[in-house]
């Protein structure tokens, strides 16, 4: 029964050793897959004018690595969010503001006109000419205009 059992044992340790091959070589194709895509996520992102070409596979795998790419950046692109969302907001804010400030002018502009107007007719009521006009039509005839000159005071100080 020990022979059975080494013979065993050998088979084992030969079943482990295909086993932990093929594992290796599926971390070695991983590994490969995985230093492809980041290769080509780099080419995309970097300055350089030499361009890779773009096959049906290496746009597979950028594709297959954008997901995660996102998972991860996640807060980052939230907080782009949210500033363009407040830039927008800010920017039809302002123009409402700029339009209603348009409108308050305006109406500033009619009423400052309203008001010399006023002042215009109030002045020309007020004139002693025009008084004294309106009194004669009243008939009114205590009020006169004086005949004689006004006299200068001069003051020493």
């Amino acid at each position: 029964m020990a022979e059975i059992e080494i013979d065993n044992f050998e088979e084992l340790q030969e079943e482990v050793q295909e086993v932990q091959e093929q594992e290796t070589q599926e971390v070695e194709v991983a590994q490969e897959q995985v230093s492809n895509k980041e290769k080509l996520m780099r080419s995309l992102v970097s300055d350089d004018d030499e361009v890779d070409e773009l096959t049906a596979a290496n746009i597979r795998q950028m594709l297959d690595a954008a997901p995660r790419w996102f998972l991860s950046q996640w807060k980052m692109l939230l907080l782009v969010l949210a500033g363009i969302f407040l830039y927008i907001t800010n920017g039809y804010q302002a123009q409402v503001e700029m339009m209603k400030e348009n409108e308050l002018e305006a109406e500033l502009k009619d009423w400052r006109y309203r008001s010399i107007t006023r002042v215009s007719e109030l002045t020309q009521l007020c004139r002693q000419s025009q008084l004294e006009q309106k009194l004669r039509e009243q008939g009114d005839s205590t009020l006169a205009p004086s005949k004689v000159a006004p006299f200068i005071i001069n003051v020493k100080e």
